[in-house]
C-alpha cells in the first residue's frame, strides 16, 4: 500500500489450484472435494431489488482476534462472494449480499463458527446445508457473527454456510479518507464510485470472514457481483463474465489462487479499460494478459505510457524474484482513491497520481513487488509486515537497476535510487522504531512512520544482497518465493532467514537479531587508509547512533580507486563485532584482525565509504601514514600429502616486515591448532617455504599461515585441505558421485560413529551425531540442499578415530 507521500502497503497472496467451476460450483481445494452447493443464479432477485434507507456510517475502532480462539478454530478454503453495489443510490455505500464460506474444522467437537463482522451491518439469515437456521442459532455481538450450528463436527470435517447480510459498511479511521468500504467521486462532472481497502483490519467493515489475521488463506475465491448497467467492477482473478439482466450487469471474477481477507478487493465505477484487447506477457512458458481499468478522464497518452512500464517491470521481477506468481490469470491495476497505491492478489489499486506523469514508475513497481512479497509470500503477522514492505520498496531500486529504461524519464537509476532509500533510512528522525513492529494494534502503529519499515527494511535487505553477492542473493529469493513451506502461504522472520543462510552457510543470526529488531545504524566516520605500493591498509572502527547496541555487524563497501579510469574496484568486509573478514560472494575469510589488508593491481589513490549506498551507515576515510601496512603477504600456499607426512609450501613478497609465520592445522576445519612457527630472525631474507608435517591424521587436514607483523597485527593465508591416510577398508561411502543422498557402510561391528560434511575450504556443512551403524544396517545421509562441488565426509568412531572420505556432489 501507498499512501500521498508514498507511504506502501503489501497484501497477501494465495496458492493456485485447479478445480472444476461452474455457477453452481463443485470446488476443490487440498485435495479435498466440496459439497455441491446451490448458489443464486444471475437472475436472483435478491441482487437486484431496491436498496434499503439506512442511516449514515460512523467510525469504527480496530481489534484483534485469535484464529485458534473458540469459534475461529477453523481453517478457511473457499469463498464466494455474491455483492450488489450501486454506487449511485440515494442511500450512500449500501452493500447487500451472501458470502458462503467453505472451511474445515480444527476441533474435535466443533459447534461454533465466528467471522469478523461490523456491527453497522445486518445479517438477515444462515444457511446451513441448504436449511435456513433459526433465528437463535445466529448472535451478533461486538463486530462478531457468531454461529452454533446444529451438527457438533469433529476436527478435519470439511463443512459450509452461508451468510446473508445488508447494511452501510462503517469507515475504519487512519488514513487517506479511511479504509474498509468507500465512496467518493471522481472527474468533471463527479461520478460516483466505491472501492474497498482492506489492509491490514478493515475486511470485517464489508464482508464477514476472518479479517484479523494473515495466515489463514483461502485456498480459491469467486466474486460475483451487481451492480447498474454503466458501472464496471474491478475484483481478484480471471475475468469470467458480464452478464447483462435488464438494468444491471453481473460480473464474475474467479481466483484460483490462496488469498487472505485483506487482498480481497472490489471497485465499482464507470471505468474504460486500457488496452481495449489485453497485453499478452510471456511469463517462463505461460502468456497471460495484462490490462487497466481507469477513470474516462484518466486514460490518455501520458497514462498510457506510464502504465504500459508495467509490462518490462514483469519480466523483470520474473526473472529476478521467479515466475509472476499469478502467471496463469492476469495482472493489472484499477484506479481508486486511496492516495497511492494498494497491492491485491492480481490487481493493484492506484490512485491518479501514481501514473498520470511520464516520470512516474516507483509505486507502480512497489506495488508490483508486492506481488512476490505480501500476495504470494505474506508476512505471517503484522508484526513481520517488513517481509512485505521492505522487500517491495527494494524492488524498486531492483526494478531501476536492472530495467533502466522504467526510471530513465524521471532520471533516475538504480544508485540514485539507492541514495534516496539510504538518505531516508538513515535520517535521524527514521530510527524510533524497529524494523520488526511492537504495535500492531491498528493501520497507524503498523504503518506508520512508513520510513522504518519502507526504506530502513529495504537498506537491510541492500545490506543482505552486498553481504551474499548477487548470485547467492536472488537465488535466496527465487528459493523463498517457492519454498514448499511458504508459497502462496505466509512466512515470519525467521523463514527468509533460514532461506539466506541455506544458500550463504553464513550464520545470520546475530545480524538479523541486530538490524530487525532493534533501532539505529552505524557511524565509520573515524576509518583510515594507508599503502605501501599496491597494498592497501584499511582501519574501520564503528559507533552506533540512536541504537542501544554498541556495535552492529554488517557488510561494508569500500571503493578504491587509482589514478586512471580503469584502476576502480569495491571491496566487501564484514564487520562482526570489530573483527574484520574478506567477503567473495558471500564467502567469508576471517583475518582475525581489527584491520584488513588488500593487495592490489594499482596503487590506490582514493578511498571512499559506501560510494554506490548499499549500507545503512555513514562514514568516510582519512589517510593516515602512521597507519602500518603490512608488506609481507603470502603470494601462493599449496600442500600435498607425501607417503607418510604432509609437504606444505608457500611463498611472500618480501621478508622485511614480518616477525613470524604460524602454521596452524585443523582436522575438521573448524578449530586450528599451531603446529610450527618461522620466525623472521632464524629465516633473514627467505621467500620461499617448506615444512613437513610428520603427524598425519586420517582423512583430511586443513592447513593455514598466520602472518604476524611486528608489530603484533596479523593475518591469514587461505585454507587449503590436503587428504591423508585412507581408510577405505573400515568404511564406503556411495554412490560417488552423489545426486542428493548417501549411504554409509562398514565392515566392522555394530557401533556409533559422529558424522560431519565440510567442503573443500574445511567449513562445516552438515553434521550428524551418534548415528548407529552395523553391517547389515547402513545409514542413509540426505545431501539435498548441497550445492554442487567437491566435499569430504569426516567420520569419527567411538574409539575416537577419525576417517575421512572424498565425494563430489552433483545436480
Amino acid at each position: 500500500m501507498i499512501v500521498k507521500y508514498y507511504f506502501f502497503i503489501l497484501l497477501v497472496l494465495p496458492c493456485m489450484i485447479s478445480f472444476a467451476q461452474n455457477d453452481h460450483d463443485i470446488a476443490r481445494a487440498d485435495k479435498h472435494q466440496f459439497e455441491q452447493q446451490s448458489f443464486p443464479t444471475f437472475t436472483s432477485s435478491w441482487l437486484f431489488k431496491n436498496e434499503m434507507s439506512q442511516g449514515e456510517t460512523i467510525f469504527y475502532p480496530e481489534k484483534i482476534f485469535s484464529d485458534k480462539s473458540t469459534g475461529f478454530d477453523y481453517d478457511v478454503k473457499y469463498h464466494r462472494l455474491e455483492l450488489r453495489i450501486n454506487p449511485d443510490t440515494a442511500i450512500g455505500k449500501y452493500i447487500r449480499g451472501k458470502v458462503t464460506t467453505y472451511f474445515t474444522t480444527l476441533n474435535p467437537s466443533f459447534s461454533l463458527i465466528k467471522f469478523d463482522f461490523a456491527t453497522a451491518l445486518i445479517c438477515d439469515s444462515v444457511y446451513y446445508h441448504g436449511a435456513k437456521l433459526g433465528a437463535g442459532s445466529k448472535l451478533e455481538n461486538a463486530d462478531t457473527l457468531e454461529i452454533m450450528l446444529p451438527v457438533i463436527a469433529t476436527a478435519g470435517t470439511l463443512d459450509s454456510v452461508s451468510v446473508y447480510y445488508k447494511g452501510i459498511p462503517p469507515t475504519v479511521a487512519g488514513f487517506s479518507g479511511g479504509t474498509g468500504f468507500v465512496k467518493s467521486t471522481h472527474g468533471s462532472p463527479a461520478k460516483n464510485y466505491i472501492y474497498t481497502l482492506s489492509e491490514p483490519y478493515s475486511s470485517y467493515t464489508w464482508w464477514p470472514c476472518k479479517s484479523f489475521v494473515t495466515n489463514d488463506k483461502a485456498d480459491s475465491l469467486d466474486l460475483v457481483v451487481s451492480t447498474p448497467t454503466g458501472f464496471k467492477t474491478a475484483g481478484n482473478g480471471t475475468l469470467v463474465s458480464e452478464t447483462t439482466v435488464g438494468a444491471s450487469v453481473v460480473t464474475y471474477w474467479k481466483h484460483r489462487y490462496p488469498i487472505a481477507a485483506y487482498q480481497v478487493c472490489i471497485a465499482v465505477a464507470n471505468y474504460t479499460v486500457y488496452p481495449a484487447m489485453p497485453t499478452m506477457v510471456t511469463i517462463g512458458s505461460t502468456t497471460m494478459p495484462y490490462y487497466n481499468y481507469l477513470f474516462p478522464e484518466t486514460d490518455n497518452a501520458t497514462s498510457r505510457a506510464t502504465l504500459d512500464k508495467t509490462v518490462l517491470m514483469l519480466t523483470t521481477f520474473s526473472n529476478k524474484f521467479g515466475d509472476y506468481p499469478f502467471k496463469n490469470e492476469k495482472y493489472g491495476h484499477y484506479t481508486f482513491g486511496f492516495g497511492g497505491g494498494m497491492e491485491h492478489n492480481t490487481f493493484s489499486g492506484m490512485h491518479p497520481g501514481t501514473y498520470n506523469s511520464s516520470t512516474a514508475w516507483d509505486i507502480i513497481a512497489h506495488e508490483l513487488g508486492h506481488q512476490w512479497f505480501g500476495a504470494n509470500v505474506t508476512c505471517g503477522s503484522w508484526s513481520d509486515i517488513w517481509l512485505n514492505e521492505s522487500f517491495a520498496t527494494y524492488s524498486e531500486i531492483v526494478c531501476a537497476e536492472f530495467a533502466p529504461s522504467v526510471s530513465a524519464a524521471a532520471g533516475q537509476t538504480g544508485l540514485s535510487w539507492r541514495q534516496y532509500i539510504k538518505s531516508s533510512a538513515i535520517n535521524t528522525g527514521s530510527q524510533s522504531q524497529s524494523i520488526h513492529v511492537t504495535d500492531t494494534s491498528g493501520i497507524v502503529s503498523i504503518f506508520t512512520p512508513a520510513v522504518y519499515v519502507y526504506e530502513r527494511g529495504g537498506m537491510v535487505i541492500s545490506m543482505l544482497r552486498t553481504l551474499l553477492g548477487d548470485v547467492k542473493f536472488f537465488q535466496a529469493i527465487k528459493n523463498y518465493e517457492s519454498d514448499p513451506l511458504l508459497q502462496y502461504s505466509s512466512a515470519l522472520t525467521a523463514d527468509i532467514k533460514r532461506n539466506m543462510e541455506a544458500v550463504s552457510g553464513l550464520d545470520l543470526s546475530t545480524f538479523f537479531n541486530q538490524w530487525i529488531y532493534n533501532t539505529g545504524f552505524a557511524n565509520y566516520n573515524a576509518a583510515k587508509w594507508n599503502n605501501a605500493g599496491q597494498q592497501l591498509t584499511l582501519q574501520l572502527p564503528q559507533t552506533t547512533q540512536l541504537s542501544g547496541l554498541s556495535h552492529f555487524d554488517m557488510p561494508v563497501a569500500v571503493r578504491i580507486q587509482g589514478s586512471i579510469a580503469s584502476q576502480d574496484t569495491t571491496v566487501i568486509i564484514y564487520d562482526e563485532n570489530g573483527i574484520l573478514q574478506y567477503v567473495n560472494n558471500g564467502v567469508l575469510t576471517s583475518t582475525g584482525a581489527s584491520l584488513i589488508q588488500y593487495n592490489l593491481s594499482f596503487v590506490p589513490q582514493t578511498i571512499t565509504f559506501d560510494a554506490y549506498s548499499q549500507v545503512l551507515a555513514n562514514g568516510s576515510f582519512t589517510k593516515d601514514p602512521s597507519l602500518s601496512v603490512l608488506r609481507t603477504s603470502v603470494l601462493m600456499l599449496d600442500g600435498k600429502k607425501d607417503n607418510d607426512a604432509v609437504k606444505l609450501w608457500w611463498n611472500i613478497d618480501n621478508s622485511f616486515d614480518y616477525a613470524a609465520f604460524e602454521v596452524e592445522k585443523s582436522i575438521e576445519g573448524k578449530a586450528y591448532k599451531k603446529i610450527e612457527t618461522i620466525y623472521q630472525q632464524d629465516a633473514p631474507g627467505m621467500t620461499s617455504f617448506l615444512i613437513t608435517d610428520k603427524d598425519i591424521a586420517a582423512g583430511v587436514s586443513y592447513y593455514r599461515i598466520k602472518i604476524i607483523q611486528k608489530d603484533g597485527r596479523f593475518s591469514y593465508s587461505k585454507i587449503v585441505p590436503v587428504a591423508g591416510t585412507d581408510q577405505s577398508s573400515d568404511y564406503s561411502i556411495s554412490p560417488n558421485p552423489v545426486l542428493d543422498h548417501i549411504f554409509i557402510e562398514t565392515g566392522k561391528a555394530g557401533h556409533t560413529i559422529n558424522i560431519r560434511i565440510n567442503d573443500a575450504a574445511g567449513k562445516l556443512i552438515k553434521k550428524t551425531d551418534k548415528r548407529f551403524i552395523t553391517k547389515t544396517t547402513p545409514i542413509r545421509l540426505s545431501l539435498i540442499g548441497v550445492k554442487p562441488g567437491n566435499y569430504f565426509v569426516v567420520i569419527e568412531d567411538n574409539n575416537a578415530s577419525t576417517y575421512t572420505k572424498q565425494i563430489v556432489v552433483v545436480k
